[in-house]
C-alpha cells in the first residue's frame, strides 16, 4: 500500500474531514500505574460475578445514578487531558456534562434528548440527539447486547482502580479483526472508572482513566444553573438527496453491518458524497464514495492512534474508509466493496 504526500483536493477534503473527527471525538487515553490494576482476593460472602451480571449493572448504574467524575485521557506519546464528566437526574430527565479542561478546551451538556456543542473559535450548536458521544462507546454504557454479536466478553476478576475495589472484563473481538478494551467497573457503583484499548498485538493504543468519584442523591447544582433559554437554538439538518452512486458490499467482518446510508455534502469544496455507516456495535466506520475525477490512483493511509484513514480509488470512483479499526481491518473492508461503472 503506497502512501502520498501530495494529495488532490478531494483527498485533502476527506483527510480534513478525518482530522475533525479525530480532533473532536473526545477519545483518549493513559498508560496505567502498576499499582492500579494489582489483583484483589476474591471475597467468598458474595456472589460469583459474571461478564453478563457486571454489564447490566452497569447499564442501570448509567440509566440512575447521579455523579460527578474527574478523568483524563491519554494516549502514548501524548500528554494526558483532563476532563469532567457529570450525570444526573433534574426535573425528571437526564442531564449530563462533559467539559474538556485544558487549552480552549469543549464543553457538551445534554438536557433530555437535546445537546448543546461548544467549542472555541467555532459556533456554538445543539442538535437533538439522545446521548452525548463522548470518552466511552455509547452502546458499552448502555446496550452492551448490540455487540454480542460481534465481540466476547469475559470476566477477569476482581482489581483495583485509583484505589477502589473494581470487576475487570476483557472485550474481544470474534474474528480477531478489531482493537480489544479492558473495562474496569466501580465494585460499589459498578460506574466505569477506566476503560483501555490495544492493538492487535496487544500494545496500549488508548486509555480513559478516572481519578476521582463523587456519587450523589441528587444532580449536581451546576446543571439547576444553566439558563437553557439561552442555549443554541436545535439544528436541523437536511442533506441532498439528488445523488447516488451504484455499489455494493459483500462481506464485513463479524457482527458489522450496514447501519446508515444517506448523501451528504463535504465542507470544504461542497461536493456530494455517499455514505455508509458500519457498526459492530461498539466501533463505528464511515464508508465515503465519490466520482474520483483527476484523483491519483495511489493509496492514501493516514493514522492517528487508533483512528484510520484510508481512501483508494476504484473503477473511477473515490472510496474512503474511516474508523476506529486496524488499517489491515480497513483494507479488508475496502476490498470487499464493488462499485458498478
Amino acid at each position: 500500500m503506497k502512501k502520498t504526500l501530495k494529495l488532490k483536493s478531494k483527498f485533502l477534503d476527506l483527510s480534513f474531514l478525518f482530522l475533525t473527527i479525530v480532533s473532536l471525538s473526545f477519545a483518549g487515553h493513559s498508560q496505567t500505574h502498576s499499582n492500579d490494576t494489582s489483583t484483589v482476593a476474591l471475597d467468598e460472602s458474595k456472589p460469583a460475578m459474571t461478564a453478563e451480571y457486571a454489564l447490566s449493572k452497569l447499564v442501570k448504574a448509567m440509566e440512575q445514578t447521579n455523579y460527578d467524575m474527574s478523568l483524563i485521557v491519554y494516549r502514548p506519546g501524548s500528554e494526558p487531558i483532563p476532563y469532567v464528566w457529570r450525570r444526573g437526574t433534574l426535573d425528571g430527565e437526564r442531564v449530563e456534562l462533559l467539559n474538556e479542561l485544558n487549552g480552549p478546551g469543549a464543553q457538551i451538556i445534554r438536557f433530555g434528548k437535546q445537546v448543546s456543542y461548544f467549542e472555541a473559535d467555532k459556533p456554538a450548536y445543539t442538535l437533538s440527539q439522545e446521548y452525548v458521544k463522548g470518552l466511552l462507546p455509547h452502546n458499552l454504557l448502555h446496550a452492551p447486547e448490540a455487540f454480542s454479536q460481534a465481540y466476547d466478553v469475559i470476566y477477569v476478576g476482581r482489581a483495583r482502580v485509583a484505589g477502589l475495589s473494581t470487576h475487570q472484563l476483557r472485550i474481544v473481538s470474534k474474528d480477531k479483526s478489531r482493537y480489544s478494551y479492558a473495562l474496569w467497573l466501580d465494585e460499589a457503583s459498578f460506574l466505569p472508572l477506566k476503560f483501555s484499548t490495544f492493538t492487535l498485538e496487544g500494545e496500549l493504543l488508548e486509555l480513559v482513566q478516572v481519578t476521582h468519584l463523587n456519587v450523589t442523591d441528587i444532580a449536581h447544582p451546576d446543571f439547576a444553573q444553566v439558563d437553557r433559554g439561552t442555549l443554541p437554538p436545535v439544528q436541523h439538518l437536511n442533506p441532498s438527496k439528488n445523488f447516488t452512486l451504484q455499489w455494493t458490499i459483500s462481506k464485513l467482518p463479524v457482527g458489522m453491518q450496514e447501519v446508515k446510508k444517506r448523501v451528504t455534502r463535504l465542507g470544504i469544496t461542497g461536493e456530494l458524497v455517499e455514505h455508509l455507516l458500519l457498526s459492530d456495535g461498539l466501533v463505528d466506520v464511515s464508508v465515503y464514495l465519490q466520482p474520483s475525477g483527476e484523483v491519483a490512483q495511489e493509496d492514501v493511509l493516514l493514522r492517528n492512534q487508533s483512528d484510520t484513514f484510508l481512501a483508494r480509488v476504484k473503477d473511477n470512483v473515490q472510496v474512503t474508509v474511516i474508523g476506529k479499526i486496524p488499517a489491515q481491518t480497513a483494507n479488508t473492508i475496502m476490498q470487499y466493496i464493488r462499485t458498478k461503472p
